[in-house]
């Protein structure tokens, strides 16, 4: 059973951007204050408002306590209380005077309401029975006052007191127009509120986004040099921040003054590595070009005293021949390292239009001759699959890379070569049909791709990322079997670069495959096709098999 959100698999969230952050937490806090300013508001405003009300059951509860006294008790207020005085003739509550409209009246004896009246603008009437239950209901004491939501009447602030005989006297004020203002007055603030705070979104978004533009001049400073092609050639880098955005007493000039002293830094640095390397190509090709005199001088003395081999004990017969092998790989080491050494330098390059399925059939039918123990099929286009290259270091590449085959699997291993056309906006290889296909394709939206596969073991995963390194092996060994140095791959990726092309190696134990890319020349109507029988060709003029299907060298 498995948590959804739990363990590693889960993705955390998207990053909030500092633009974002600043704007939420700006208008956060400022919608957090104009909150509490409206409620704070409303608050003042309800406590002023029942003041208000307060003040008028003051006046309305006097007036109605007299006019019990008087008009019920026949009593008359006195400066030492109340005294008995000639009867009035009783009124009922509703003919009542000194309580404005909105007002209610009631008097409670026994826990019963004696009377009761509701005074409006125009005559009053006295309370529904409904009102009457609910007050004598309530339990109301003397000397209390609340806010009570009448069986329709609605909210009203109630005030009690106890008359001269023990009575209670209720006087209520109506709460609507106090409630109709506090309502007023919130709708106000929150429409106010969101308008201020969509105002002050607007204007935080505005004030960062101007003040975080240097910091984006910053960025695309460090963009622009993260993009350069610093792991090769002799670089230098000219990108720096702009003065206006390093003034040390910002927060993001101390960034750019910083960033300008990295790039300095780094910039040194490169220049040493580059200096470091210029002379170590340069003594490498010196060393090169001194080594071949006496390895030359060494093979052809050998060679000389070993012609004269039937006066020669066996074992300097022996040691000769073995002087003689080791010269001629040494010999072959030292003109892979040089070639590597003027590939680096640019050197060495004869530009031409090259037909690089002709040069595969030609290098896989060598390959047969030399590895006559695995099975070589060729593939390649009807039409030309023209490159600009150096025709030498083209027919090297293929070599080197099926001779890696060769070398790196055992007999009977399945190795092909295979020349396509691939579109470079799709994913899907698009072979050309023929030669008018061809033509009639953009050559800046078609490469040319070269693969060599291989069925054999495959590599070690560890091995991938240092495969065309120089003297790279894939045994601990370093095992220097048929003559094997380490440098065959790193002379294919070297060639690559120097074409302006691109190489990888795709490995698993079911077999290996390495494909490379080259920019593909115009076709031109004078192209020879492989098929054709054009000079140099391994498949004969008029052979029943033709190199767009698999063919067996």
């Amino acid at each position: 059973m498995s948590v959804a959100g739990s363990g590693s698999g889960t993705r955390p969230g998207r990053p909030w951007t500092l633009r974002s952050r600043l704007v939420v937490g700006v208008t956060g806090i400022v919608a957090g204050v104009l909150i509490a300013i409206g409620i704070a508001s409303i608050l003042v405003l309800n406590s002023t408002v029942t003041r208000v009300v307060d003040t008028q059951l003051t006046g309305s509860m006097a007036s109605f306590g007299f006019s019990v006294e008087k008009y019920r008790y026949g009593n008359f207020q006195s400066p030492d209380g109340f005294r008995q005085i000639d009867a009035h003739p009783e009124k009922p509550f509703i003919e009542y005077t000194g309580n404005g409209p909105g007002s209610v009246i009631a008097l409670i004896d026994g826990g019963r309401v004696v009377d009761s009246a509701r005074f409006t603008d125009g005559d009053a009437t006295a309370l529904p029975p409904a009102v009457l239950a609910q007050l004598e209901s309530e339990g109301l004491t003397s000397g209390t006052r609340e806010t009570l939501t009448l069986d329709g009447l609605g909210s009203y602030r109630i005030a009690t007191e106890t008359d001269s005989r023990g009575a209670l006297l209720v006087t209520g004020v109506s709460m609507a127009t106090a409630d109709a203002a506090s309502a007023q007055q919130t709708i106000t603030m929150v429409v106010l509120a969101l308008i201020a705070i969509v105002i002050i979104g607007f204007g935080v978004i505005v004030v960062v986004r101007l003040a975080l533009r240097p910091l984006e001049r910053v960025a695309a400073t460090a963009v622009d040099v993260a993009a350069m092609p610093l792991d090769r050639g002799e670089v230098e880098i000219t990108t720096r921040v702009q003065d206006s955005d390093t003034d040390p007493r910002t927060e993001v000039g101390q960034v750019g003054e910083a960033l300008n002293h990295l790039l300095v830094h780094v910039d040194d640095a490169l220049a040493v590595r580059a200096a470091t390397d210029k002379r170590m190509r340069r003594f490498v090709t010196d060393a090169s070009h001194e080594l071949r005199t006496p390895l030359a001088a060494i093979q052809g003395y050998a060679e000389l005293t070993r012609q004269q081999s039937d006066e020669l004990p066996e074992l300097t017969e022996f040691a000769l021949a073995r002087i003689e092998s080791e010269a001629q790989r040494m010999n072959s080491l030292v003109s892979d390292l040089l070639l590597l050494a003027r590939l680096d330098e640019g050197q060495d390059l004869h530009l031409d239009e090259v037909d690089l399925g002709e040069i595969v059939v030609n290098a896989v039918s060598d390959a047969k001759a030399s590895a006559p123990g695995h099975r070589w099929t060729v593939d390649v286009p009807d039409a030309p699959a023209l490159v600009h290259a150096d025709r030498e270091r083209m027919h090297q590449l293929v070599l080197n890379l099926l001779s890696n085959a060769a070398v790196h699997t055992p007999e009977g291993t399945a190795v092909s070569a295979r020349v396509a056309f691939v579109g470079t906006d799709t994913a899907a290889t698009a072979a050309a049909a023929s030669a008018a296909a061809s033509a009639a394709a953009s050559a800046d939206d078609v490469v040319v791709e070269l693969q060599v596969a291989d069925d054999g073991p495959g590599i070690a995963p560890e091995l991938v990322p240092e495969l065309f390194e120089r003297f790279a092996r894939g045994d601990s060994s370093r095992s220097r079997r048929a003559g094997s140095t380490g440098l065959g791959l790193a002379i294919v990726a070297s060639i690559v670069e120097a074409h302006a092309g691109s190489i990888a190696v795709a490995s698993t134990p079911a077999g290996t495959t390495f494909t490379v890319r080259l920019a593909r020349a115009e076709p031109s109507a004078s192209a020879p096709s492989p098929a054709s029988g054009a000079p140099g060709s391994a498949v004969p003029p008029g052979s029943a098999v033709t190199p767009s299907e698999p063919t067996r060298v």
